[in-house]
């Protein structure tokens, strides 16, 4: 009992110093404002992906016999970027226009697409490709609140693009766009089909 005594006491004041530096290092972690290990800093097209563009081009309806005509186009995009090299988004493009002696028409197209950066830099500029598949149709209308709507058939879609970064958290991205879809008919019909290119304009931004 008398030997286990000493040993406690040895015991206390060895660890009096080790507690003094503990608290010593808390104390100028404090002052110095950190508190844990440092956060992971993001990469520039990394987090939640939202984008509009605006645009033209020229349309194709198989069913139409002129051929092709101009067309307006718009698109939404909706995703998140989960690292530069890599982005996942929805988009819903429109390419609206007329035939002459026709139907007003708007092609729209909802697909899921991936993107990559073929070249660019840790700021996020830099030129992008994407693609993806999905659904499409076409929605008609003689301007009199009548109208009709195709059926829904296979899309694919696809897009170059150059991000050009204004902020740190928004970018203009030009981009070289290409849409196509079915359009199904009755049973023992061929498909039509609608296709669409040009160039638009988008605004990007890339919530953190």
């Amino acid at each position: 009992m008398r030997a286990a005594f000493p040993a406690l006491l040895l015991s206390l004041a060895a660890a009096l110093p080790l507690r003094a530096e503990e608290s010593a290092f808390a104390q100028r972690a404090s002052e110095n404002g950190w508190y844990g290990p440092p956060r992971r800093e993001r990469q520039a097209r990394e987090g939640l992906l939202l984008s509009f563009g605006l645009g033209g081009g020229s349309a194709y309806l198989s069913n139409e016999v002129a051929g092709r005509t101009g067309a307006f186009d718009l698109d939404f995009r909706l995703g998140y970027g989960f690292s530069d090299r890599f982005q996942l988004f929805m988009d819903f493009a429109v390419d609206a226009g007329r035939y002459p002696q026709s139907a007003d028409f708007a092609s729209w197209t909802f697909t899921v697409r991936g993107q990559t950066v073929l070249i660019g830099d840790r700021a996020g500029n830099g030129l992008n490709l994407n693609a993806g598949v999905g659904v499409g149709g076409v929605d008609y209308s003689d301007g009199y609140y009548t109208g009709y709507s195709s059926g829904t058939g296979l899309a694919l879609a696809g897009g170059l693009s150059y991000d050009a970064r204004v902020l740190p958290w928004f970018a203009i991205s030009p981009e070289l766009f290409v849409n196509w879809h079915q359009i199904p008919n009755g049973p023992g019909y061929a498909h039509d089909v609608a296709s669409a290119y040009g160039l638009r304009l988008n605004f990007l931004w890339y919530l953190k």
